[in-house]
């Protein structure tokens, strides 16, 4: 829900909310204005817990970081908007497109602020959000057409074209796993599919290995080509960087980007690529995009990998909770830094 409102000087006793609800875990954040982040907290989400049951949650959790948060002025200041963001199509209505976190379909905005106790909210796409905190913050500063793309469970990309994020005309533009791949063309949206995030996704990709005899690997194993009997494997982490290569080339042209960045926990192998010892996906995949940016692109775009990749949606619900709040983006510390 956009809020209509002016540009404010923060009070120091003024604090903002930002929530991320994923398909796997929620998290919730406090932020002051000079302060930052001073404090975070997360929850799981997923099939077991209703949506009703993850704001409720999110509500009281919010109340504790407020009662807890670091800092005398942080602990006096109250909570004047929030923002939060969840995958899928988000309008003041409700979700749509968001398989993984069942029941979101039910929930508006209006219902959101009230149930987090905030005179103001802002709820969006968390790519998309995560495209503009990268914007404001990160990789895609001082981009008049930059391009973010998020590599973790599912697949998704936003963009922010002279200063605006890329809507389209129903909130899904650059819902970007419903692109077609190569090869024949098979089952849709329409049948439930969603052909390119179902070949080269976290989920994608571990549904494929385990398809292959390959059970229980992580998605950067998978992109990595690592496990036994690995030629299975190395065929599809060779189809998995062909794949993304040319989406990204072809949303480069077709955008005109000067600046693509890449975060999600998949890209960056946080979670069980580094603990398992395996880098993220972005070690295989950033140099052939380059390269093939190069060839391809009349005018190629530089490309980075996120400083802080697992927390750009976080950082999104931030930058939207300070458009709710009126507070200008500068005034808040990076929180990439």
């Amino acid at each position: 829900m956009k809020a209509s409102v002016s540009v404010v000087v923060p009070s120091p006793d003024q604090l903002i909310a930002a929530v991320d609800i994923g398909g796997t875990k929620a998290t919730a954040a406090l932020v002051h204005p000079s302060d930052g982040i001073v404090g975070t907290t997360s929850m799981p989400t997923g099939t077991d817990v209703s949506s009703a049951e993850v704001v409720t949650r999110l509500a009281t959790a919010i109340g504790d970081l407020r009662r807890t948060a670091g800092g005398a002025s942080a602990a006096k200041g109250s909570v004047v908007a929030a923002g939060v963001v969840t995958p899928g199509v988000v309008s003041p209505r409700g979700i749509a497109l968001a398989p993984n976190n069942p029941g979101m379909d039910t929930i508006t905005a209006d219902a959101l602020r009230t149930a987090l106790g905030v005179p103001a909210l802002e709820w969006s796409n968390d790519v998309k959000a995560a495209a503009l905190a990268e914007h404001a913050w990160g990789s895609l500063a001082g981009a008049r057409s930059g391009l973010y793309i998020n590599l973790g469970t599912g697949l998704a990309a936003g963009a922010v074209i002279d200063g605006r994020p890329l809507l389209g005309a129903h909130g899904a533009a650059l819902e970007i796993g419903y692109l077609l791949p190569t090869g024949p063309m098979g089952a849709g949206h329409r049948s439930g599919a969603a052909p390119l995030e179902d070949r080269i996704s976290g989920r994608g990709l571990q549904d494929r290995a385990t398809a292959a005899g390959h059970a229980g690997l992580t998605a950067s194993a998978v992109v990595h080509g690592h496990g036994p009997g690995e030629t299975a494997l190395v065929e599809l982490a060779a189809d998995f960087t062909e794949e993304l290569v040319r989406a990204v080339v072809n949303l480069a042209i077709t955008l005109d980007s000067d600046a693509i960045c890449f975060g999600g926990g998949m890209a960056a192998g946080i979670g069980g690529g580094m603990a398992a010892g395996i880098g993220g996906a972005a070690d295989v995949f950033l140099d052939p995009v380059r390269s093939a940016l190069a060839e391809y692109a009349p005018y190629p775009p530089r490309v980075s990998l996120s400083t802080r990749p697992d927390q750009s949606s976080l950082f999104g619900a931030i930058r939207i909770a300070c458009a709710a709040a009126g507070w200008p983006t500068d005034s808040l510390p990076n929180p990439y830094a």
